[in-house]
């Protein structure tokens, strides 16, 4: 991992999954400085364990085979938006990355869908500062 995030591209809608403040939908939209439209769908990231610990205030996630975490995929955020999220996920200061991954979505009919997302994993100097 070098810390950089993948670029953002035009104006195409990006989704992000989301696994802790984000969630929250009014949270959410005072990050991005106006209320978010699109849909949100309850979503599972597999390979990927969360983290909460006393010694870091927000949860975060760390890659781990065998390991899932549910969520919620934001959906048709615009560049704005992205840019909006990194800043308050304070990918300048190399505390998460965004990383492209792909999650589950279910609740659209009776199969799983596997969609394509953007999600903000734990930086390395975040995990050794917080752990034991």
């Amino acid at each position: 991992m070098d810390g950089s995030s993948p670029a953002i591209h035009g104006s195409a809608p990006q989704h992000v999954f989301a696994y802790g403040s984000l969630v929250d939908p009014e949270c959410l939209d005072q990050v991005l400085g106006h209320r978010h439209a699109g849909e949100r769908l309850a979503a599972r990231l597999v390979g990927y364990e969360r983290i909460t610990t006393a010694a870091y205030p927000f949860p975060y996630i760390v890659a781990a085979g065998g390991r899932s975490v549910d969520g919620v995929l934001i959906m048709d955020l615009t560049a704005y938006d992205i840019q909006a999220l990194d800043r308050y996920e304070e990918v300048d200061k190399g505390i998460y990355e965004r990383r492209p991954v792909e999650v589950e979505v279910w609740g659209c009919g009776p199969r799983t869908m596997h969609l394509q997302a953007q999600t903000y994993v734990a930086c390395p100097a975040l995990v050794a500062s917080t752990s034991g």
